[in-house]
């Protein structure tokens, strides 16, 4: 592998050549022009606080076309600028410094840093390959004990773990929220990234007729990043009382302007167009290029990797719990290949240490060549050793091992080999 070249699997954000430039530049170019709507100040004004309701509208119109989100009006809709800065200001609408967070294990991990900034107290919830496990522990020893204020999560082609919640406990979910007085935030900025279009569940938009869902969107998935532009979908009480903080008061609603260029994109079908023939297309060719060559490199004897069929990552767990994903980290970018560990996706020291044999990668920013590449098996690839019938490395043992390689690999100038001896992991000795 040339190591001078880095190839970026730790990023989750769309690389240049899956930005639409020609969409923004002509919908641009239209803004200007439009004289009637300079004259009416449009989008070169201060608009109403939860944003153009033209543009709102649209947004609801889109949602049903590619979600079947019949019921949605503009009224339902409230313009953010991300993600980042809509969840910011739900932390201070609703929660106060001590109160109760519950959060996905594993999940985003800035959203974490966030939370912490609102000293509030983060409590991780187990999940599975079905989502948010909602058993009678998760009722009695969180809901009823903790009492959470909100629950957070990222429903959909899930960040880091790539699965999707199941139709049934969203609606369980939706419930309990109703019973047990708590905020729903779900973060669905990957709802649309659905490759396949096979029915997956329902977006948490559906669910805005509650006075306990706030369904968040975002077009920095799908269009430049650095637009900046994001949507909330909520009871229309909800939408209101996010207009009436202090801030969008005294600002204004979002980002006006660059809400006139998505605007144009979404009402003349671009967007849609763009999802269906150019993004969804290429993502899953990259998603199944990447499964298939770390399956190729590792098999199922070493790794446990589920494919998703949307969304920007793959989750990878070595079955091996001796393997530590930080250290791994530290030989994979001396070779040129970058990812993120799984213990940064954690929140309590318990969960980092159940995660440290995991790690998250990207197909956002690196075409399929260059993920061949990253999977390539060559000398610098990793080697588990493990024996069913024996602890290798003990303590005063004498190990003899055999690598089986394809070709040889010539001189062999160094080794590296991991052993973990904290006395802290199952397979310690």
């Amino acid at each position: 592998m040339n190591v001078t070249t880095t190839i970026e699997l730790d990023k989750g954000e769309p690389d240049t050549s899956m930005i639409p430039y020609d969409l923004v530049i002509k919908a641009t170019e239209e803004i200007f022009a439009d004289e009637n709507g300079r004259n009416q100040g449009t989008y070169w004004g201060y608009p109403c606080y939860a944003g153009n309701i033209e543009f709102r509208q649209h947004i609801a119109d889109f949602l049903r076309q590619t979600c079947s989100v019949s019921t949605l009006t503009f009224e339902n809709i409230f313009i953010t600028n991300g993600v980042s800065a809509i969840l910011d200001q739900l932390c201070t609408m609703f929660l106060r410094a001590g109160d109760t967070v519950l959060v996905e294990c594993p999940t985003y991990l800035y959203t974490l840093d966030l939370f912490r900034d609102h000293h509030v107290h983060i409590v991780s919830c187990s999940t599975d390959e079905d989502g948010l496990i909602l058993d009678s522990t998760f009722v009695t020893d969180i809901l009823e004990r903790k009492k959470p204020k909100m629950i957070y999560l990222i429903p959909t082609f899930q960040n880091p773990a790539g699965f999707t919640m199941s139709h049934e406990r969203r609606e369980q979910l939706v419930k309990l929220s109703v019973k047990y007085n708590f905020i729903i935030v779900a973060d669905e900025v990957y709802h649309l990234l659905n490759y396949d279009k096979n029915d997956h569940p329902k977006t948490f938009a559906s669910y805005h007729n509650e006075r306990t869902v706030i369904a968040l969107h975002s077009f920095s998935k799908v269009l430049p990043p650095s637009l900046r532009l994001g949507f909330a979908c909520a009871h229309q009480e909800l939408v209101h009382a996010m207009s009436q903080y202090g801030m969008i008061e005294s600002g204004g609603g979002a980002s006006p302007f660059v809400s006139g260029i998505v605007d144009r994109i979404l009402e003349q079908g671009l967007l849609k167009k763009f999802l269906d023939e150019k993004l969804c297309v290429e993502y899953s060719k990259r998603m199944q290029v990447l499964h298939d060559e770390l399956m190729k490199t590792f098999s199922n004897e070493n790794i446990t990797c589920r494919q998703p069929s949307g969304g920007y990552f793959l989750w990878v767990k070595f079955n091996d719990t001796t393997v530590d994903c930080d250290q791994l980290l530290v030989i994979a970018q001396k070779h040129g290949v970058k990812f993120q560990p799984g213990r940064l996706f954690a929140h309590s020291t318990k969960a980092k240490a159940e995660l440290v044999n995991y790690l998250r990668l990207s197909i956002s920013i690196t075409d399929c060549d260059g993920l061949k590449e990253a999977c390539k098996e060559d000398e610098t690839a990793l080697r588990i050793f493990s024996d069913p019938h024996r602890k290798i490395l003990q303590r005063g043992g004498t190990e003899g091992l055999i690598i089986a390689v394809l070709k040889s690999l010539g001189p062999l100038n160094y080794l590296y080999i991991w052993h973990d001896n904290s006395g802290q992991r199952d397979k310690t000795s």
